[in-house]
């Protein structure tokens, strides 16, 4: 029996599960569910996919539709700081009471299974039943839900319908996983589709990718919903985005064209659900849209020097990122802060960001044994920039970074969302110290 007095208690036991627990697949997810009394069964979802953008675009839909007065439920992983932040109901994350109450739950269920031999259920099934239990309890009118890995194995897949099923871009990651090709990839996260659902598969998509969801859909006889593409750009710069569309404004305060993206295809999942009888005023979209924010997207922590920290993990995001820092940053000095887990493509990531950097700090995160040595990632980037320090720890880069970059010029921390989250932690810190 797990002992829930200490709030962090709770936590350790679930990640003391690992990441993988046996041969993939339902089954340890769909017995424990069924030894909850299946929660998921009673709520309805927006389901996200993806390799880039499911977080943003979550964070997008849920706001918006809290802003049009619905109770919302909100998951997605991983988190930066808290652990609580994966599982929120109308922005706010579980409280430490209700997560161990309901961990303490889940455990007991997990005493209960008959398993394969050499299986468990692993943190992420275990967070994901928690999950539908605290929706459930909190009575959510809707749950917007991101798929932790791929989709067609993946715990969240447990639910049986859904309103919406989204597919934001997909490119290569996770290949040990998921497969070598986009087209692979596809198809493991086309695999959330259900029977009757919409189906809204985010602009720039890979052609390959984009016909796999679409053969996905009509094979299963879920509704493709293209709805309106095209906007009109008003502004993009450091402090967020303004646009048209269909003729009305919004606003973004999240940075970057590629949030752009995600607000097309976070606003076209609104259009999918009003069409199933859902009441979204389009003000509340533009609320909606106007608040949202996610830690770790080209988040801005300071002003001089400017600070801004990106959980840019893989090439296709790291290609995003370098677009937003050719765009926003030409004009300040570039200090990078970066380090990389082993199990993403970091050759590329270092040598694409290193190449706009004015100096660079390499570093190895926090994660067990999947960090890239700090030598490695400083190796790669002086191919790249002439000016490398080989740091340590997050640490000692920051401090050497903070040291040494003027007060017009940027700290950009990027890479591993392992290290975003040592770095939000250590400066805010140093924030509260200077305080």
């Amino acid at each position: 029996m797990m002992d829930t007095e200490i709030p962090q208690t709770a936590i350790d036991y679930i990640q003391s599960l690992g990441r993988f627990s046996g041969a993939p697949g339902l089954h340890r997810i769909y017995a424990l569910c069924a030894a909850l009394g299946d929660p998921q069964d009673g709520l309805r979802f927006v389901h996200i996919a993806g390799t880039n953008g499911k977080g943003s675009t979550a964070c997008m839909i849920a706001s918006a539709l809290q802003a049009a007065g619905y109770r919302v439920g909100l998951y997605t992983s991983p988190y930066l700081i808290r652990f609580h932040e994966r599982i929120r109901v109308d922005g706010l994350t579980i409280p430490d009471a209700d997560l161990n109450r309901l961990a303490e739950r889940v455990a007991v269920a997990c005493e209960s299974l008959s398993l394969p031999e050499g299986e468990s259920v692993g943190a992420f099934e275990f967070t994901t039943a928690l999950a539908f239990l605290y929706f459930a309890e909190q009575a959510c009118d809707l749950v917007v839900l991101e798929t932790g890995l791929g989709g067609r194995c993946d715990a969240t897949n447990v639910v049986k319908t859904t309103e919406v099923s989204v597919i934001t871009p997909i490119s290569r990651d996770h290949t040990a996983v998921l497969g070598d090709t986009v087209a692979e990839i596809a198809r493991e996260k086309a695999a959330i589709i259900k029977p009757a659902s919409a189906v809204v598969c985010a602009d720039g998509q890979p052609e390959e990718a984009r016909e796999v969801v679409r053969r996905a859909c009509e094979a299963c006889g879920a509704i493709w919903y293209s709805g309106t593409r095209e906007y009109h750009l008003l502004r993009c710069g450091i402090d967020g985005s303004a646009f048209v569309y269909e003729g009305q404004g919004y606003t973004l305060a999240m940075p970057g064209r590629h949030q752009l993206q995600n607000a097309m295809t976070a606003l076209r999942s609104l259009s999918a659900l009003r069409e199933r009888g859902w009441e979204i005023p389009t003000e509340a979209a533009v609320r909606g849209l106007a608040r949202a924010r996610m830690q770790g997207r080209l988040e801005r922590l300071s002003e001089q020097p400017l600070i801004l920290l990106d959980g840019a993990h893989n090439a296709a995001g790291i290609s995003a990122l370098c677009r937003a820092v050719d765009e926003m940053l030409k004009m300040r000095r570039l200090h990078v802060v970066m380090g990389m887990v082993r199990d993403k493509e970091y050759e590329v990531c270092v040598r694409e960001i290193a190449r706009r950097a004015d100096v660079f700090y390499a570093c190895a995160p926090e994660a067990d044994d999947r960090a890239v040595n700090e030598h490695t990632i400083a190796a790669l980037a002086e191919q790249s920039c002439s000016e490398v320090y080989d740091c340590r720890t997050a640490e000692q880069a920051l401090g050497l970074a903070l040291r040494s970059a003027g007060q017009q010029d940027c700290i950009l921390v990027c890479g591993s969302l392992y290290l975003i989250g040592e770095a939000e932690k250590i400066l805010r810190s140093r924030q509260k110290t200077a305080e």
